[in-house]
């Protein structure tokens, strides 16, 4: 049975994965979630470096979400493993930062994300984006405890560092796009996963987080890319 590797976006911590472990544990297969550290001016490097440092088994399957998927190139370079999986996630352009990358294709990110940014900053309207881009989805039940794994790492370094690779990995990889997303685009990450990854996109029809409001639908989902 393959490991499963579950990396957090960059505006949750590793709760988000709690629900998604116990689905995967029932169905007979091991998980980790690294917690991300949230110390500012880190690199890619380092954040790649805590992900490979909580696991050793080749078998393992190493899944990413958001802003994070531009740490599994660098992951599959110290560690060997299974499979990349892109959940809902920046699939990268070796050399480029995701700030470059975004310039030379602007329909990587939903315009009404981008517009809502700088209102990241201000901690009285994080809840209220949440609700509106990242949980929009969920079921109500579920809301204050997606809410409580808000815990942002400070991403302003990364998305200006070039990714330090001439090439993707030759790993096999998958890519789960979010039907519903309100952050990164749905249209983007597919197309993106076909031109680059060479594979056609899983869709799944939630929103940006469906480690939060589909936790057993995306554990299938897993289980089945991981079996190939």
């Amino acid at each position: 049975m393959p490991r499963f590797v579950l990396v957090h976006g960059s505006g949750q911590n590793a709760s988000c994965w709690d629900r998604v472990r116990a689905e995967l544990t029932a169905r007979g297969h091991a998980s980790v979630a690294p917690e991300l550290p949230k110390t500012a001016g880190l690199r890619l490097a380092d954040f790649a470096d805590v992900i490979a440092s909580t696991f050793d088994d080749p078998d393992a399957v190493v899944v990413a979400h958001s802003l994070c998927g531009i740490f599994l190139p660098l992951v599959a370079e110290r560690r060997p493993c299974r499979a990349l999986v892109y959940l809902a996630a920046v699939i990268p352009q070796p050399g480029a930062s995701v700030r470059e990358q975004f310039a030379a294709e602007p329909a990587m990110f939903e315009p009404s994300w981008i517009a809502a940014g700088a209102r990241w900053g201000d901690p009285a309207q994080r809840e209220a984006l949440a609700r509106e881009f990242l949980f929009h989805d969920g079921a109500p039940e579920a809301m204050a405890w997606s809410l409580a794994g808000l815990d942002a790492i400070d991403s302003r370094s990364i998305v200006k560092e070039p990714a330090p690779y001439a090439a993707l990995p030759a790993v096999r990889a998958a890519a789960i796009v979010a039907a519903h997303d309100r952050t990164l685009s749905a249209a983007w990450c597919a197309a993106r996963a076909r031109r680059v990854l060479g594979v056609e996109p899983i869709v799944i029809p939630t929103g940006h987080c469906p480690q939060n409001v589909q936790p057993a639908a995306l554990a299938e989902l897993l289980v089945a890319v991981a079996a190939g």
